[in-house]
């Protein structure tokens, strides 16, 4: 490389304007003479607008990285606050549906032990149950059917 090739000049966290100061002779230097800016200013200016586009590029991934960290611990936050809320319903649930199948094996057992109850005392009483009672309109069937028989045969005697 020559000596008179571009210079790159390396300013951290700074930057300096350059749009409002007056150009210097060694800047004018650098021109082609038609007001066009020398190669070493187009290559001077790409080396900076390229350390540009990397620093971005390394803030946006840091950044995103920030946020990604800061959402992925609010996603766990929330996901363990909605486990607890779904476990607390789900116990819940499971208590009031034991409370109500307790009361109503209680109501059953309290139902069967009041038609015991008042079966037996019925009976004491001489109240016929209700198998007694399907027992006798079987015999009655049954005592209606051979009349209806008898009266057939007795029909069929007489001419």
């Amino acid at each position: 490389m020559s000596d008179n090739g571009p210079t790159i000049t390396v300013t951290r966290g700074t930057r300096t304007g350059r749009s409002g100061q007056k150009r210097s002779a060694s800047a004018r230097s650098r021109s082609s003479g038609w007001g066009l800016p020398g190669p070493g200013s187009v290559v001077s200016g790409l080396v900076r607008g390229a350390r540009a586009a990397w620093w971005a590029g390394l803030g946006v991934v840091g950044a995103v990285q920030d946020a990604s960290t800061q959402v992925f611990d609010a996603l766990v936050e929330e996901g363990r606050s909605w486990e607890r809320a779904r476990r607390e319903r789900t116990e819940a649930t499971a208590q009031r549906v034991r409370r109500v199948t307790d009361e109503s094996d209680a109501i059953r057992a309290v139902g069967e032990r009041a038609r015991t109850e008042l079966s037996s005392m019925l009976r004491r009483v001489g109240v016929p149950s209700r198998d007694d009672v399907e027992e006798l309109r079987e015999k009655v069937d049954a005592l209606g059917t051979q009349i209806e028989a008898l009266s057939r045969s007795v029909e069929e005697m007489d001419p």
